[in-house]
């Protein structure tokens, strides 16, 4: 029998939970083992003592990362990442079992073993896998090779990629224990009894980071981030009511406008809105420029609507016409006026004319809105299909920095728009919602702020994901590591009394036989003396 198998197994969980009480990654105690002994003690192990080995159990593993490593988010990571590892070790091993081949499956294991063996920082579990009883071990290449090296490199490209986490995320959960933040205490202040977010899940993220981030991105997948359900952004909407301490009439005011679009894009109508102007209403279509206007009433009055004739003008009121006359058109169902110069109007109205037979006339007026360098809600916003969207724009950077001054201004701002001061109607100082343009405003804002919380929400979650891979990879590796290093110790530990006890034993057996042949000189030397006297 193999004497590292007989004499390295009992007694091994007790020192392993010794060692486990350290704190962090890859403790820095040198434990004295050099290359060759480690590279003997396993060419030495039989097969079935390094499975034995080389496990884990799920329990040891997460017991070592609540002690002072993960705050509960990324714990909740951990688990699933234990779950996928899992899940991916069961599945390779049906596929062995029930392939079409078993020689093919075989070599497609063989293959993958060796890529993993030769450079286990490519493998996506660093080497890893589980049993079937869902314990964590090491891939077989590495516990059926002779000698210790591939054991080394897996044990080695784990620590570097530790090295890089806490290069890449020093603020977040991992070896060296956190400050965590407590989602309980009002403002989010920190807090070394609790565990409930690590600076990762928190931190807040500059434009150059989220713009890094959304380039890296596929097209779909910018496409799901800049959409979500209406329920949720409605959710979300009032989240920020809250926040801001609206009154019950801007609140009103908002919902009422996002309504408006989702009505507008069930009738399948589109305003055609400008960079200067908001065109909203609805009663005929319009369009207004800096310099032109343009209207289409031909949808709205038919020809079988029995009207004689059309009149138009425009002005800075409703149904005023200071800026262009009333003009007769005829039974024309659109009329256009270039040459006009809107520069510096707040707002502007069309009114229309509409003249039956007997000469009564119908008289509707629409508003046009000026934008003063804003951006218009009805081009960046689609609702409808129970779906809510925002188009970027332009540039991605300019989104993200729309949203930025949103959230500043929302805190800053102590007058609202028109530069009134505010009158208490809303319990805190913040930015009125009175008029449908400026509740249009508002949704547009917070629609920008809502969906840029979406796209740092994903790059929180897919760091957090990356650092907690790296965690459980190298948790696992240096747990692994160290079962290996202390049986090895141990039977170290165990030579060197053995070979003491030896040497002792031989000194004792010297120090006998020197103490015999001293007596027999004695009773030789008596006998000498008795032989001379006779």
């Amino acid at each position: 029998m193999n004497k590292y198998k007989c004499k390295t197994m009992p007694g091994l969980t007790t020192h392993m939970n010794e060692h486990y009480s350290s704190s962090g990654f890859w403790s820095e105690d040198d434990d004295g083992l050099t290359y060759d002994q480690l590279d003997q003690f396993w060419s030495e192990l039989s097969s079935k003592a390094r499975h034995e080995l080389l496990r884990i159990d799920k329990q040891t593993l997460f017991e070592q990362a609540r002690k002072n490593m993960c705050c509960s988010r990324c714990l909740g990571l951990l688990l699933e990442g234990f779950a996928q590892i899992l899940s991916a070790g069961r599945a390779a091993y049906e596929k062995r079992m029930m392939g079409p081949s078993k020689d093919n499956c075989k070599s497609n294991g063989t293959r993958k073993c060796t890529v993993a063996y030769q450079s286990p920082p490519v493998h996506r579990w660093g080497g890893l896998t589980t049993t079937r009883s869902g314990c964590i071990t090491l891939l077989d290449c590495f516990l059926t090779a002779k000698t210790f090296k591939g054991l080394q490199n897996v044990f080695e490209s784990n620590r570097a990629r530790e090295r890089e986490r806490e290069l890449l995320y020093p603020d977040a959960c991992g070896g060296g224990g956190r400050v965590w933040l407590s989602q309980g205490i009002a403002g989010f202040g920190k807090g070394h009894g609790t565990r409930e977010t690590c600076n990762l899940h928190t931190t807040r993220l500059s434009c150059d980071t989220l713009v890094d981030f959304w380039s890296a991105l596929e097209e779909h997948s910018r496409q799901s981030l800049l959409r979500m359900k209406e329920e949720d952004f409605v959710e979300r909407l009032t989240y920020r009511f809250d926040c801001k301490k609206f009154c019950r009439d801007c609140r009103r005011n908002v919902i009422r406008e996002f309504k408006e679009l989702k009505e507008l894009k069930r009738i399948q109508r589109d305003p055609r809105c400008t960079d200067w102007f908001c065109v909203a209403d609805t009663a005929f279509q319009y369009e207004v420029d800096i310099d032109s206007v343009r209207a289409d009433w031909s949808q709205y009055f038919t020809e079988n609507a029995g009207y004689h004739h059309f009149e138009w003008a425009i002005g800075t009121g409703e149904g005023e016409s200071d800026i262009l006359e009333f003009k007769y058109v005829g039974n024309d169902r659109s009329a256009r006026v270039n040459g006009l110069d809107l520069r510096g109007l707040h707002e502007c109205y069309i009114t229309l004319r509409a003249f039956k037979k007997n000469g009564r006339p119908s008289e509707i007026s629409v508003k046009a809105h000026a934008l003063r360098g804003q951006q218009c809600v009805h081009s960046r916003l689609v609702v409808g299909d129970g779906f809510v969207s925002i188009k970027r724009g332009e540039c991605i950077r300019m989104f993200f920095e729309h949203a930025e001054e949103a959230e500043e201004e929302e805190d800053e701002v102590l007058i609202d728009k028109d530069g009134n001061e505010l009158d208490g109607e809303c319990l805190r100082p913040q930015k009125h919602a009175k008029s449908p343009e400026l509740a249009r405003e508002f949704l547009l804002d917070a629609a920008t702020v809502i969906f840029k919380e979406q796209v740092e929400k994903a790059f929180r979650d897919g760091t957090a994901h990356q650092n907690a891979h790296s965690i459980f990879v190298c948790l696992s590796s240096e747990l692994l590591e160290q079962r290996v290093h202390i049986a090895c110790k141990e039977i170290v530990t165990l030579e060197k009394q053995n070979k003491l006890l030896e040497e002792e034993e031989k000194e004792k057996r010297e120090e006998e036989e020197r103490k015999e042949r001293k007596r027999i000189k004695e009773r030789e030397k008596k006998l000498r003396r008795k032989e001379r006297l006779k």
